[in-house]
């Protein structure tokens, strides 16, 4: 059942794009088919190479009818979710319109409905007192009058919240109607690669689906992150260092080493760009991944963002917002934290160690070091990047006691830089829109030349903190 927290967000516009971008590409799909059986009616050879040049055509002519057909359920059905939230859209507007008509009605934030009876029979009794006193009507009358109208209006409150309650209810009602028959269509029309609909193999169903980028034991995810970021070897990608002390307060960061790419294997990254030319079903997983993207910017905007930029096929470095990566991911906040606490420790014991009577600064750097972000922690980031490389720059100040602190204290100011590849290591599915697609799918696109895996990175804004 759908709640009504839930439908207050909904909001038809993306489904009004994903309605148009299919309807687009339906048109397209059966434009493709209707050139293919036009071009296989002139052949008129009947040599037994040309035969079986034919029948691989009407094999894929087959296949490509049968895509072209899900997509116009797909379309159809999209077009009616769109219409069916717009109307929900409607429904909810009008409750909440008929709540602030009668002031004494609470439309709660969960779709619960309650009336103030004491507001509704002042409001009752004032009307009536107003009326009584235009009649000249006596004392006593006039208080006789006033409890009566205040009773009425008490009366006709509660059958106005009876009302509004019936509203709520009725879209809700309807709301369940629209998401499940949407979601049906959805299931239906799950779709894995023209060859297992030639072999009549169903797909697979998307909530069976290992994402494309979860893993869920600790071990294998550290396996993973250390894979996606070069960082087998630490010292590849830059190194944790302590820098000599300054005297005073100030230092200059030291910046970190760039991260660099390093490169495909076997298991990452899509090999050579424009590899080969692209074929119909490259362009079906194209605009489907695209109508996806575009519907889920609201939900998950750097996965958005980052999916359309690997769709937009320049290749170019794109930013990651690492204020917001650290402000959404808690783990990976503590994570940089740590490294700062442990630079802070190694300060400590060097100033101790030395003997400073005065403030010293110390500048650090530490290594690159994977960290993969799960589904659980936040899906934006999850699809976003995955896994993703994190290293810290910044300087911690110490000061030894003094006559009126007797303890050792310190304050650090620091910079967290991200950086990750925007690449697919080809062994996994995730469901895009109504499509299960593979990972091999989405990297195929980058060996046709028609999008392109690209570089990411950010640093956030400098972190302070203190103690003793």
């Amino acid at each position: 059942m759908t709640t009504w927290s839930e439908v207050l967000t909904w909001d038809p516009e993306p489904l009004a794009d994903a309605s148009d971008g299919l309807r687009r590409l339906h048109t397209s799909m059966a434009e493709m088919g209707d050139d293919a059986q036009a071009a296989s009616s002139r052949v008129i050879s009947r040599a037994p190479s040309v035969e079986a040049a034919l029948g691989a055509l009407h094999r894929c002519t087959a296949a490509h009818s049968e895509m072209t057909e899900r997509i116009g359920v797909l379309t159809r059905a999209t077009a009616d979710a769109c219409e069916g939230v717009t109307q929900v859209r409607r429904r909810v507007l009008a409750c909440q319109d008929f709540a602030a008509e009668h002031p004494y009605l609470t439309l709660g934030a969960d779709g619960s409905v309650s009336v103030s009876l004491a507001e509704a029979a002042g409001s009752g009794a004032d009307k009536a007192t107003g009326s009584a006193v235009a009649a000249a009507v006596g004392p006593v009358r006039m208080v006789a009058v006033g409890l009566g109208g205040a009773m009425v209006e008490a009366v006709r409150a509660q059958a106005h919240a009876a009302e509004l309650e019936e509203m709520v209810s009725s879209t809700l009602t309807l709301a369940t109607q629209v998401d499940e028959d949407y979601a049906t269509v959805l299931a239906g029309s799950s779709y894995d690669s023209p060859d297992q609909a030639r072999s009549g193999r169903q797909g697979t169903d998307p909530r069976d689906i290992e994402d494309s980028r979860r893993k869920t034991d600790d071990s294998d995810r550290k396996t993973e992150s250390n894979r996606r970021s070069g960082n087998d070897d630490p010292e590849a990608q830059g190194k944790t260092e302590l820098g000599d002390p300054v005297p005073g307060e100030h230092a200059e960061m030291p910046g970190v080493t760039p991260w660099v790419y390093p490169g495909d294997t076997a298991k990452e990254g899509s090999g050579q760009y424009g590899a080969r030319p692209a074929d119909p079903f490259d362009h079906l997983v194209h605009d489907a991944a695209m109508i996806a993207a575009a519907a889920k910017a609201s939900d998950w905007p750097d996965a958005s963002k980052n999916l359309l930029h690997y769709l937009g096929n320049s290749g170019e470095p794109q930013e990651l917002d690492a204020d917001r990566m650290l402000e959404d991911v808690d783990e990976l906040s503590a994570e940089t934290h740590e490294r700062v606490e442990e630079m802070t420790k190694e300060a400590l014991k060097d100033a101790q160690a030395s003997g400073v009577t005065g403030p010293v600064t110390y500048p650090f750097t530490t290594e690159w070091r994977g960290y993969y972000i799960d589904a659980e922690e936040d899906q934006n980031w999850f699809y976003a990047t995955g896994g993703c490389n994190y290293a810290t720059e910044g300087t911690v100040t110490v000061y030894p006691p003094t006559a009126d602190n007797p303890e050792w204290t310190y304050s650090y100011d620091y910079r967290v830089h991200v950086a990750d590849r925007y690449n697919w290591d080809g062994d996994k599915s995730t469901q895009i829109g109504p499509f299960n697609v593979k990972d091999s799918q989405l990297q195929e696109l980058h060996r046709a030349g028609l999008a392109q895996e690209y570089d990411m990175s950010g640093e956030s804004s400098v972190m302070h903190g203190s103690g003793s």
